[in-house]
């Protein structure tokens, strides 16, 4: 459809990203995976991950990503697609990272079952049991485009409000 578009003369450009960080400045500020694992942990007192965490997923900041929006908007030509990444990390390493950031004890594996049963199916099989790995060479080469926010991680570590 995308091409089809493009053909038609409108010109469209899809950008995907997959775990998104940091603090956006909309109505809605968070994004979906980190945030959710941080408010089971304030309510648990604990931090839990799926299985033993293993799974990765490619990650990009939210500043990062817009920039990509606007390189997309400047130098886009119709009928693009572009991932949106900047590194990847498990949700092991993501998990430790906000037990840490928090003064919290170890990570705690759930069985992806019982997670279901809690966060619901999609989010225990389809996010925090899956992998989501991606790599942004396509919007380098062509948009030019440098993410400048190190990982994840470490804003989980040093950046993310408590």
């Amino acid at each position: 459809m995308l091409l089809g578009a493009a053909e038609r003369g409108v010109r469209s450009v899809v950008i995907c990203p997959t775990l998104i960080y940091g603090v956006g400045r909309g109505l809605n500020p968070h994004s979906i995976q980190i945030p959710f694992l941080v408010e089971q942990a304030r309510t648990n007192g604990v931090v839990r991950v799926v299985g033993h965490g293993l799974n990765r997923w490619s990650t990009v900041h939210i500043d990062d990503l817009t920039n990509l929006y606007l390189l997309a908007l400047e130098k886009a030509p119709a009928g693009s697609f572009y991932f949106a990444e900047n590194g990847e990390a498990s949700f092991a390493a993501i998990g430790e990272a906000i037990a840490a950031r928090l003064g919290m004890g170890s990570v705690e594996s759930v069985p992806a079952d019982e997670a279901a049963k809690s966060w619901g199916p999609a989010r225990a099989y389809y996010t925090y049991g899956s992998n989501s790995r991606v790599r942004a060479r396509r919007a380098r080469r062509e948009l030019e485009w440098s993410p400048c926010h190190d990982s994840a991680l470490a804003w989980i570590r040093n950046e993310m409000p408590l």
